[in-house]
């Protein structure tokens, strides 16, 4: 009923200036004690989007003219334009309290006004414009909040799409990113604000970005006009205050506290590695990260590889810290897959050791006897991986699981290294023992790779593939499964059944 009556009223304020104290009434609605302000941050959406767009808030100023001396329509004007900043004062208020509903919607609101104001400015300009200064009003009260902004932080990735507001949002975040102590509140809502300003990948190659012009894509512009010229996107400026915001960050207690510690690794691995003029500056926090464990050594692993592959950085012992992460408690973390992918790609080389090897096939095989169905047949594809490679290592596979060869296994499980593990003394009895999974996947799996000699080399352990287009053919055309081979002719049974017996059917 109030949401009607708002829309009412904004209504005939857009539609006659007799009504104009109706928008001085609607603003004064933000004074309510109430914790829902989502029907008044729609008809202030409503209204001064429709009100920028007639440009009924852009001043003229005329020279050598007394302000006291300004026409009605000049003063309507200047009322107009404290009402707009007082209600956008009111919106960033509400952003803090109230239920989550309206806290979110007053952020869309800024947004849209935001964008609203880009595309009609409220003083004439000849280029293109953004309101950064709006947008740094926004950040200010999603970074100096008491308590985390996640929820609305994730509603803003929506807008962080644009390119626009990506350029212009990073520079922002420049200019007010630099505090001395902040709360660990502060931290975690800086890091995912910086998190999904990065969201949209920027360019690092420069120079073949227009190779292919009929495959580059559209950007998507936030504050786009037909009657102003395009915006110019500039990836160098992007990766510059990039490398600013994380510099900021650097200089901050990061890994003080395990949340903030997991974001900025996060953010680190996954958004800034390719930006960062000189990433080796991170090699002391990810090395130290490893120390941890858990999914923070998992995701320190990460920035190491990447440190490795691409930025020649060398790491004394780091086999034996990957292969001490292989664990029974790595099965209960989010980044269990993410470590089985980086252990594929570190024992991707041929020129490995195959004791190294070895102790890695033989301790993933013991995980997949305690893993689900599911990490079962991710470890079973791993060992696969490493077999094919070497192929002097299908000696280890087992043609039997007696209790005689289990009890007799030289293989130390407990040892942390993989040089002293005893695996290449072994057998992957373990492979063999999972035949008899009770998961049709996990057996299917472990019986092809015990499969494996040197003219059959299966690319994975998944299922082949006229096996699976036999399955899908199957339930595109047989939607229902006859479970009676004699037709019924009604509600009595047929002569012979069993059920007969034991019960009678009355009508």
């Amino acid at each position: 009923m109030i949401s009607a009556q708002l829309r009412n009223k904004a209504n005939e304020f857009l539609n006659s200036r007799k009504h104009a104290n109706n928008l001085a009434d609607i603003i004064q609605m933000f004074e309510a004690e109430s914790d829902s302000f989502t029907p008044v941050l729609l008809a202030i959406e409503v209204i001064f989007t429709e009100l920028l767009k007639r440009g009924d808030l852009v001043q003229e100023v005329v020279p050598l003219k007394p302000s006291d001396q300004q026409s009605p329509e000049a003063e309507y004007r200047k009322w107009l334009k404290e009402c707009y900043e007082a209600a956008l004062s009111r919106a960033l208020e509400c952003m803090k309290r109230g239920k989550t509903v309206s806290r979110l919607q007053a952020l869309v609101t800024l947004c849209k006004l935001m964008q609203a104001e880009g595309k009609y400015p409220l003083e004439s300009m000849n280029g293109y414009y953004f309101p950064s200064v709006r947008l740094k009003n926004i950040f200010n009260v999603l970074l100096d909040s008491e308590v985390p902004m996640s929820a609305q932080i994730m509603r803003f990735q929506e807008f962080t799409e644009y390119r626009d507001l990506q350029q212009f949002g990073l520079k922002v975040l420049t200019t007010i990113a630099y505090k001395k102590s902040p709360t660990h509140v502060y931290m975690q809502n800086y890091l995912e604000l910086l998190d999904k300003l990065l969201a949209c990948e920027i360019p690092t190659d420069i120079k073949n970005k227009n190779k292919n012009p009929d495959e580059e894509k559209e950007e998507k512009v936030l504050c786009a006009s037909e009657d102003k010229p395009p915006f110019q996107f500039n990836p160098i400026s992007c990766r510059r205050n990039a490398n600013r915001c994380w510099g900021f960050a650097c200089q901050w207690p990061l890994c003080e506290e395990s949340r903030t510690h997991r974001r900025a690794l996060m953010l680190l691995v996954e958004r800034l590695m390719p930006l960062l003029n000189k990433p080796h500056l991170a090699t002391d926090m990810l090395c130290d990260s490893l120390d941890v464990g858990g999914p923070i050594s998992m995701l320190g692993l990460q920035g190491v590889l990447e440190l490795v592959r691409h930025h020649n950085i060398s790491y004394p012992d780091i086999y034996d810290r990957l292969y001490a992460m292989f664990e029974p408690e790595m099965f209960a973390t989010r980044y269990k897959k993410r470590l089985i992918h980086l252990a594929d790609i570190f024992l991707s080389s041929t020129h490995l050791p195959e004791s190294l090897v070895a102790a890695f096939a033989k301790r993933i095989s013991r995980l997949a006897l305690v893993a689900s169905p599911e990490d079962a047949r991710e470890c079973l594809q791993l060992v696969a991986n490493l077999l094919l490679r070497h192929p002097a290592l299908k000696r280890m596979i087992c043609s039997e699981d007696s209790p005689a060869i289990m009890s007799n296994d030289p293989y130390v499980m407990e040892e942390t290294s993989a040089a002293r593990s005893r695996a290449l003394g072994s057998s992957l009895w373990e492979v063999r023992a999972l035949c008899r999974h009770w998961a049709g996947g996990v057996s299917g799996a472990a019986n092809r790779l015990l499969a494996f000699d040197s003219r059959d080399k299966p690319a994975s352990l998944a299922p082949p593939e006229h096996v699976e287009q036999f399955d899908a053919e199957l339930k595109k055309h047989f939607k229902t499964i006859e479970i009676n081979f004699i037709r019924p002719d009604g509600m009595c049974l047929t002569n012979g059944e069993r059920l007969m017996n034991y019960w009678e059917l009355t009508a």
